[in-house]
């Protein structure tokens, strides 16, 4: 595909009529900021957010294929980086950027990797293991004394109760635990009469009373 500086959208496809800015009364996903060409193009980024769109299938689908090349290639491009620019170069890059910006710039690299391989956690964890032992030893690459060996990471994600789901659950008739039953009268989608009955039904909720907290199972 083209490698285009993001001229008008006519020199990247054929056919400036194939282009329209959105204007409809739908709102953007997000207004990008107004700065100049990175991975992305600055139409790149119209397009992800919302401004623009294509009335012709194939011009839609040269856009995409040309985010997914600049990504790839700029994904590859973080070897070089790491490995050659300057140390002093790489640290004019952050002080640009500042430390609020360079924060939220990592968190995304890292939610994009997260996505990219589907929420693995040992794989992503091993990544970033990798990558902090070649950042610790990128200046004794030909030496072997104060090499890192080692670097652990552990990754933990917790989610927040599917309140709806617990509560379809409770009404098929499937046991809770004592925990699920309190994010549901948390929730205020039982009461104390709804725990009573659970506790007296033959179902059994071990633990489960009115007035007091739950009680350690067996």
């Amino acid at each position: 595909m083209t490698d285009d500086p993001d001229g008008p959208a006519g020199d990247l496809f054929t056919g400036v009529d194939d282009v329209r800015d959105d204007d409809s009364d739908s709102e953007p996903l997000l207004t990008p900021e107004d700065r100049p060409r990175g991975i992305l193009s600055p139409t790149d980024r119209d397009y992800l957010c919302g401004l623009k769109e294509y009335a012709q299938p194939q011009t839609d689908a040269n856009r995409r294929q040309d985010i997914r090349e600049r990504v790839v290639n700029g994904l590859k491009d973080f070897a070089l980086l790491s490995l050659f620019l300057e140390s002093d170069e790489r640290a004019k890059v952050f002080e640009e950027l500042g430390p609020d910006e360079t924060d939220d710039a990592l968190a995304s690299m890292i939610a994009f990797a997260y996505l990219g391989i589907e929420g693995d956690h040992p794989r992503l964890e091993t990544c970033i293991e990798h990558g902090v032992l070649q950042g610790a030893n990128v200046d004794k690459l030909f030496q072997s004394a104060g090499r890192a060996t080692d670097a652990d990471v552990s990754i933990s994600v917790e989610y927040n109760p599917d309140v709806e789901k617990l509560y379809r659950r409770l009404e098929n008739g499937k046991e809770l635990t004592d925990a699920e039953i309190g994010v549901l009268v948390r929730a205020g989608k039982i009461g104390g009469e709804d725990i009573e009955e659970l506790a007296e039904s033959p179902r059994g909720f071990p633990g489960v009373s009115v007035g007091r907290g739950s009680e350690p199972r067996e």
